[in-house]
């Protein structure tokens, strides 16, 4: 795709009246980096999600695809990018490259991707990072990051697979969010507030057992739990029981939801937890909350 098939699509290149020159290769070894930068570095070689490190922990949902669009979007809150700002192709014009190869605007930030089969968007965003750096495809320019990622070590424009122009400032912000945001927690309290729903985090006042989340709206009060077994493909029937007791008796004025994926249940499992009134929610009922359909309240009136 070209510059002008890629303008059309909503994306804009940069426009300003001054364009610095620079060049991809270091002038000052090794280069001056601020502490921003510093902490990013840190962060992309230890402790984001998910990559080889014994630093970094397991975040299923930085690589979901079923939620790739929201948990993409908090990034892009945090970059402060916009639609216009981000694009992912199949693959990127020489054009594209030559464009931002030699001269560009300082004030903006710019993604230009492409993503592998079964590969999230922040898994991309992160990856093509962390290969331009350790290739050395990059420089700071003004304090704007600006970087390359190719397909080999031949740095050919016909085998680029990422250029990013971004602020260190953002970027680094961005990565404090994969732990501290892109939890399921907050995944479920968004789908709830995006159909109307009042959601509080759990305040132990006596009156109910312990719970994540107390959703309401209107005259409905819900107790929701959030499940994560992450060492199981099928959970087992000791953890069954000990999931199905926690559901059992809390108190008639509010209903509990149990948000889980459900191919950990056994079909007995689920049986026995419908009979506790539990209404169950999984992945594909929160990625239809996201998109602000209320499956809560469809579900409970069936019940």
């Amino acid at each position: 795709m070209d510059m002008h098939a890629l303008s059309k699509r909503g994306f804009e290149f940069d426009e300003c009246e001054l364009k610095v020159k620079y060049s991809i290769y270091h002038t000052d070894i090794p280069l001056d980096l601020s502490y921003e930068m510093m902490k990013v570095l840190e962060y992309l070689l230890w402790y984001v999600p998910n990559i080889n490190s014994i630093q970094s922990h397991r975040n299923e949902l930085v690589s979901s695809l079923n939620f790739e669009n929201f948990v993409f979007g908090l990034i892009k809150n945090h970059m402060d990018l916009q639609n216009k700002d981000v694009v992912f192709l199949e693959y990127i014009d020489p054009e594209i490259v030559n464009f931002y190869s030699s001269e560009i605007c300082v004030n903006s930030q710019k993604l230009i991707l492409t993503k592998q089969e079964e590969e999230s968007k922040t898994d991309s965003l992160l990856r093509h990072i962390r290969n331009a750096i350790a290739h050395g495809n990059f420089n700071v320019v003004e304090g704007l990051l600006i970087g390359f990622d190719y397909n080999d070590r031949s740095n050919d424009i016909d085998k680029c697979t990422a250029i990013f122009k971004i602020f260190p400032q953002n970027l680094l912000n961005a990565l404090k969010s994969l732990d501290s945001e892109i939890t399921s927690e907050m995944l479920a309290q968004v789908a709830l507030q995006r159909t109307g729903y009042h959601v509080e985090r759990y305040k132990n006042n006596g009156n109910y057992p312990k719970f994540d989340l107390f959703v309401k709206k209107g005259d409905k009060k819900y107790a929701l739990e959030i499940k994560k077994y992450e060492d199981y493909k099928v959970l087992p029937h000791a953890e069954a029981e000990k999931l199905i007791k926690d559901f059992t008796g809390i108190s008639k004025d509010i209903k509990p939801v149990l948000f889980i994926n459900t191919s950990l249940l056994r079909d007995e499992t689920k049986e026995r937890l419908k009979n506790e009134k539990v209404i169950i929610l999984d992945v594909k009922n929160i990625n239809k909350m996201l998109n602000n359909r209320d499956i809560l309240k469809e579900i409970d009136d069936l019940s």
